[in-house]
């Protein structure tokens, strides 16, 4: 039963998500550039991806 609320939850969820995001014109226009140029955004992902990674790459371990 529990799982059954939190699927609905997260449904809920990002159907307003949707909703509040439908009538964001930057992310038409992203949604627009990605369905034109889908090799440009995956690279694009995978650049951000990369230097996210490299970002917390060592944090939490003791520098002497």
């Amino acid at each position: 039963m529990a799982s059954t609320t939190q699927t609905q939850n997260s449904t809920g969820t990002m159907e307003s998500l949707k909703n509040a995001l439908g009538n964001n014109q930057m992310a038409s226009k992203a949604t627009g550039f990605a369905k034109q140029r889908p090799w440009a955004t995956a690279a694009l992902a995978g650049v951000v991806g990369v230097a996210l990674l490299n970002t917390l790459r060592g944090k939490g371990s003791a520098r002497g």
